[in-house]
């Protein structure tokens, strides 16, 4: 999709908040590109007539979907953040802290690694042992934390003790 495209459908979006009183119009000089797509602003065409709510709109580049970036009151970077790390504008992403145990050394001992387990994530000790055996089983396992922090400080324990383990960090 191109600009040319991506304006007329945000024209006709906008197109629907005008009545007698006044017309909504783009304002094409405000218009902001990214990678997912195009940000539009838009408003009265009189200027002396103000209009609450009228949020800036995403078109989506792929599909030409329109996303307003509203509720109001929060930076706009913030819904265009959200948008192109989940596909949605609010309620915002939210990032997931995770440590993901892919494999061991030999000589790793089991009960250190659910201890570990058990001291960082609250799981129980049935449950943390399960987690340990899937990975002398070379199943992957994914652990969730509170906090980029306490992600990266379990990480460096479980290497420690001789687990390959990696961070990632996912918005859902």
């Amino acid at each position: 999709m191109d600009l040319h495209t991506a304006t007329q459908i945000a024209a006709e979006f906008v197109a629907q908040f005008s009545c007698d009183e006044f017309q909504v119009v783009l304002f094409p000089r405000k218009t902001i590109e990214r990678d997912f797509g195009w940000v539009f602003f838009y408003g009265p065409s009189d200027p002396s007539i103000l209009v609450a709510g009228n949020a800036p709109l995403i078109v989506d580049r792929k599909n030409g979907a329109v996303h307003p970036t509203g509720p109001g009151g929060y930076p706009l970077e913030l819904y265009l953040e959200s948008y192109e790390r989940v596909g949605r504008t609010y309620p915002f992403s939210v990032a997931e802290h995770l440590v993901i145990l892919e494999g061991y050394k030999t000589g790793m001992l089991k009960i250190l690694l659910t201890k570990l387990i058990r001291a960082n994530t609250g799981k129980g000790l049935a449950e943390a042992k399960h987690c340990t055996d899937e990975v002398l089983a070379g199943e992957q396992v994914a652990l969730t934390f509170a906090t980029a922090a306490n992600a990266d400080a379990f990480c460096a324990d479980a290497q420690r003790l001789g687990v390959s383990s990696r961070r990632e960090t996912r918005y859902k």
